[in-house]
């Protein structure tokens, strides 16, 4: 039964792992990287807001994912200002990276951490 269990929690993590390293990686199947660069021209930093916390792995990878493409964001940064916190509280989010995607006069709630390939169907939406 322990081996069981044991082979059943690696199997997990490397089910996990894959997709999320999968999920997060740059290899969309729609965009070229030179089109993803050229939507990340067109984003004001008003219209991505991330909500992160100094502790918080992944929203550093999300940072380094946009920084990488040239997206404008605004980092809302919990551990730093209460007022984000509430903000973060009040969309009912419980979990970081937490971001809010507006525009086009939509707006887009990723509370399920950074997905790149979320990301730019929001952004395309």
């Amino acid at each position: 039964m322990k081996t069981l269990l044991v082979t059943f929690l690696i199997l997990f993590a490397a089910y996990y792992g894959w997709t999320h390293y999968a999920s997060n990686g740059v290899s969309t199947a729609e965009l070229s990287e030179a089109q993803i660069q050229t939507l990340a021209a067109s984003v004001k930093p008003e219209e991505v807001i991330m909500y992160s916390t100094n502790e918080c792995s992944y929203c550093a990878q999300a940072k380094g994912w946009l920084q990488q493409y040239g997206f404008a964001f605004t980092e809302c940064n919990m551990s730093v200002d209460q007022r984000c916190e509430a903000e973060f509280k009040a969309y009912g989010a419980d979990g970081t990276p937490f971001l809010v995607i507006r525009r086009g006069g939509k707006e887009y709630q990723m509370k399920n951490g950074f997905d790149s390939d979320e990301f730019l169907s929001a952004l395309k939406g």
